[in-house]
């Protein structure tokens, strides 16, 4: 049994969690079930990998519906990848801070590709919701993607602060480009496995020189506006 989520315990044992971290903690616990068996998970395996009694999920969530698109919301949060992004060791060299990045965010968006399957999945065959609901769980889908990107950006802005000297760019700007350039390369992989072709290997050592260094051979000039061809009168 999940320790973290539990049923209210005996006398003696330690208390039970409040409403919303419990509410947090078995999304956690289900996505993986979810994401493997998508609706045809039964309600019974989703309490037990969050373990907990099938009562307890109905006293947490309305109906196994509305516990299915919170953990597709959740699982979709941006946010997410933040506590990884974190745990980079801020000391290691730009370059392979920015390669560690990089793996993460290509694997965040390969499983990031998944949920979306599955949140549309959900949402052709689980009962639809009133329209108030419905407007209700748009508008906070809308502020939960603004408030995770914006989260996501300021972990990756504070990743490359200590070299914040060596960018032309300022680092807002520079973590922008990144996130252009890995969900591109990351988009483009993912392609081909949708018309059953093999996915093309996406390097992130490869993916980071070509932030850092651009495509072109020579790289001497700190300044690459120089290519531009003069304007003739």
């Amino acid at each position: 049994m999940n320790p973290a989520v539990h049923d209210p315990p005996r006398p003696g044992r330690a208390a039970p969690l409040p409403p919303d971290e419990r509410r947090r903690a078995i999304l956690r616990a289900v996505a993986p079930v979810i994401l493997e068996r998508g609706i045809s998970a039964t309600t019974r395996e989703l309490a037990e990998a969050a373990g907990v009694a099938e009562g307890t999920l109905f006293r947490v969530f309305d109906d196994k519906a509305t516990l299915m698109r919170a953990a597709v919301f959740a699982a979709l949060d941006p946010a997410a990848a933040v506590p990884d992004i974190e745990a980079i060791d801020g000391s290691l060299p730009l370059r392979e801070r920015l390669v560690r990045l990089a793996t993460i965010g290509f694997s965040r968006v390969d499983e990031m590709m998944r949920w979306m399957g599955l949140l549309h999945e959900v949402s052709r065959a689980l009962p639809e919701r009133a329209e108030a609901e419905a407007e209700r769980g748009r508008r906070e889908w809308a502020y939960n993607q603004e408030a995770g990107t914006a989260a996501v950006t300021a972990a990756v802005v504070d990743l490359l602060a200590p070299d914040a000297a060596s960018f032309r760019l300022p680092l807002l700007r520079v973590a922008d480009m990144f996130d252009v350039v890995l969900v591109g390369s990351a988009m483009q992989r993912s392609a081909p496995a949708v018309r059953g072709r093999p996915r093309p290997h996406r390097d992130p050592e490869e993916l980071v020189d070509l932030l850092l260094h651009g495509v072109l051979a020579d790289t001497t000039s700190p300044d690459p506006r120089h290519l531009a061809p003069e304007r003739t009168s």
